[in-house]
């Protein structure tokens, strides 16, 4: 098994000519006590003060709300309008519970462009310092809830338990628009953020146009995002980071270059636990979201103890994705997510298209010239097209989906090596994500209306890892599940998988996408996960099936290669660190 293990190692530095590419750069940071508690919905009336937003045309679209009620109550609001920019109002803010509410209007909070603090700024990460005292070097609008000079990063000003809600009769009513500057370049990397602001509640407007996020919320104890629209960002419509009891929900995500919704590295709640399956405590809940026509439909690195139920997950490129892959996030590697009762479906549409050749329009250098507002979107990951869901951690529960219409696969779980990928050379480590994951009575290849819809495969595995299982899943009538096992069947749940590390010739056919990247390198040789399979077949299917006769035999490359391959990959990995250093 060492070996087998060295060899793999070696095959994967062997391919890999440069470290793969990271995740969004972000601070250094942890995660909060975990003593909060999710927000609830706050109404007027139990406000503890209530300051009110406006925009220039506010009333002339309240006066077009055809809902009686709602209009006079936005006319009552209006006359007790306090401000031009939801910045300004969030500095006015002098209790805790305070709640704020934002007319219909189309709002791009000129006042944070060009802030005179922004003097200075010349690019990189933010510490918790800069976003607190100048939040508008990145942020459209900041709310930061922690004095700086504690130790701890508990919320302990007037934000804390914020609401922030826009008052029309939908989402599409209060947009928050980011857009371009005059020279095309991005206004600002990130909508709304919430930074440790425990209690912050986000509700019922659309945001849209950042470089990077379009809410984020970090390093925040309790939060909820209800009936928000994030669409056309360059990365991500929710990005959540290093935060604890969050609830979003009745969301709609469409058109962002990497994922709809985003909880990254969630507070690792359940680390300790040895469970599969439903737990009494999540970090965060992800329900009644359509997550649809972005790159990737719901991702996490590291999201752990996530429970994600009741979405509708469909024509993005991937369906989802939780994994251990990238490096630089706390609670590697993941574990316990929670997949139940969620539409994953026809995730097969393909943007790499947008980022291949010198015309292509992610390749235009004014980010303004690339369409974005248009639905262009720009991958900023390589992801296999035509997959449901894929996972590369610990502890997944996948229950109860309807899983139809995915071109390559409707799941897919293989390990990844820690010490290539993740720059942890523990030897300990090698073998740390992808056991003890359960795919239980799942609905494969059939519609909500019971006609057949066949994924490329239904179940994608590269044999490795201890206690994965999959038991009671379904198939159209006269149909089994497809699997491209080794043994010629998926280990049920009384008989879990026990072999560590996986099948040498599956493995390495993953390795050339880890060289991708949208600018430098958008087709890299030898990856099909960019080329959009055609639709399943029985043929088809049943070729996809027979990878499994490919049984892991000793490779024919010298240990004298395997062990250069490892010492090249160890300097390139010592020379990244060192160039981040200086």
């Amino acid at each position: 098994m060492r070996r087998a293990l060295v060899v793999l190692l070696g095959l994967f530095a062997l391919v890999l000519a440069a470290p793969p590419a990271g995740a969004h750069e972000e601070r250094d940071s942890e995660f909060p006590p975990g003593n909060g508690t999710t927000p609830a919905h706050r109404p007027l009336r139990q406000a503890a003060d209530v300051i009110v937003v406006c925009a220039p045309s506010s009333r002339d679209r309240i006066r077009r709300i055809r809902d009686d009620r709602l209009r006079r109550r936005n006319l009552w609001l209006l006359d007790r309008c306090d401000h031009r920019n939801l910045q300004a109002a969030v500095d006015a803010v002098e209790v805790q519970k305070t709640n704020i509410y934002v007319l219909p209007g189309v709002y791009r909070e000129r006042p944070s462009w060009n802030a005179a603090c922004i003097e200075g700024y010349d690019g990189g990460v933010v510490s918790y310092e800069l976003s607190h005292s100048c939040g508008e070097v990145v942020n459209l609008v900041t709310i930061a809830g922690d004095d700086p000079e504690d130790e701890d990063i508990v919320c302990d000003s007037a934000v804390c338990d914020l609401q922030i809600k826009g008052t029309g009769p939908s989402p599409a009513a209060v947009v928050f628009r980011g857009g371009f500057r005059a020279d095309g370049d991005w206004v600002k990397h990130n909508g709304i953020k919430a930074d440790r602001a425990d209690g912050f509640y986000l509700g019922n407007m659309t945001l849209e146009l950042f470089r990077e996020n379009a809410v984020y919320v970090h390093e925040t104890d309790g939060y909820q995002v209800n009936r928000v629209v994030t669409r056309y960002n360059d990365l991500y419509g929710v990005l959540t980071f290093t935060s604890d009891h969050g609830l979003i929900r009745n969301c709609e995500a469409h058109h962002n270059g990497d994922s709809g919704i985003y909880p990254g590295s969630a507070a690792d709640v359940n680390a300790t636990s040895k469970k599969t399956g439903p737990l009494t405590r999540w970090a965060v809940e992800v329900r009644n979201c359509n997550m649809h026509h972005n790159a990737l439909g719901f991702s996490g690195t590291a999201g752990n103890s996530v429970y994600v139920h009741h979405n509708r997950i469909h024509h993005n490129g991937t369906g989802f994705v939780v994994e251990s892959i990238l490096a630089g996030h706390p609670g590697m590697p993941q574990d316990h997510g929670w997949f139940s009762h969620n539409l994953i479906y026809n995730n097969n549409v393909n943007y790499y298209g947008n980022v291949d050749g010198d015309d292509a329009p992610c390749q235009q250098e004014r980010p303004a010239d690339r369409g974005h507002e248009r639905g262009v979107v720009c991958p900023a990951f390589p992801l296999p097209v035509g997959t449901g869901g894929m996972m590369v951690g610990n502890h997944n529960y996948v229950d109860q989906n309807e899983v139809w219409g995915n071109y390559r696969q409707g799941f897919m779980l293989f390990w990844v090596p820690p010490a290539l990928l993740r720059g942890d050379y523990d030897p300990l480590h090698q073998t740390d994500n992808s056991n003890h994951n359960y795919f239980t009575r799942n609905r494969m290849g059939i519609t909500p209306g019971g006609k057949a819809s066949p994924n490329g495969l239904d179940f994608w595995w590269d044999d490795a890892g201890v206690g994965n299982c999959w038991q009671d899943n379904v198939a159209p009538p006269g149909a089994e599940i497809s699997h491209n096992a080794t043994l010629g069947h998926l280990p049920d749940c009384d008989n879990p998988s026990l072999l560590p590390i996986s099948n040498v010739v599956k493995t390495t056919t993953l390795v050339p996408c880890a060289a991708y990247d949208r600018y430098s390198n958008p087709s890299p040789a030898g990856c099909n996960w960019i080329v959009t399979p055609p639709k399943p077949t029985a043929e088809s299917i049943a070729a996809a099936s027979a990878g499994a006769d490919q049984r892991p035999e000793s490779p024919a490359v010298p240990l004298m290669v395997v062990a250069a391959g490892l010492v090249g990959a160890a300097a390139l990995r010592l020379g990244a660190h060192r160039a981040r250093a200086r």
